[in-house]
Order: C-alpha cells, then structure tokens, then sequence
C-alpha cells in the first residue's frame, strides 16, 4: 500500500469511535476481528490494529442487536 493509501486508511478503532452509540462494545468486536469473522475489516501490515476494507459491511457486523 502506498503512503497516500495509509493517509486514506480508517482503523475500527476510528469507525468504532464515530458509531459507538449504535455499535456493540468495543471488546466484543475486537475479539471478532482478531478472529476473522468480523467483515470490511482486515489486520494491518504492523500486526496492531485493523483497517476498514468496506465501511457499510464493517458497520452492520457491528451494531447493536436489540
């Protein structure tokens, strides 16, 4: 990935800050994404952290389930 590219990136972190009144807790969504089951979301180069792939798909894994 080019360096504009990483400049461009949104971490789950950040999508998860923007949405966490609508979202699950943080925990939860981390243990998914370290799992793999956790779509529009993929492992950053470093190994720390997640990048948001698809932010629609990524958002609805998400939310809350009342």
């Amino acid at each position: 990935m080019t360096s504009l590219g990483l400049l461009n990136t949104k971490t789950l972190m950040a999508l998860w800050g923007e949405h966490k009144h609508d979202c699950r807790p943080i925990g939860g969504i981390i243990t998914d994404a370290r799992a793999g089951s956790l779509p529009g979301i993929e492992p950053l180069e470093s190994g720390f952290g997640f990048r948001v792939t698809d932010e629609a798909v990524a958002l609805k894994a998400m939310r809350r389930v009342d």
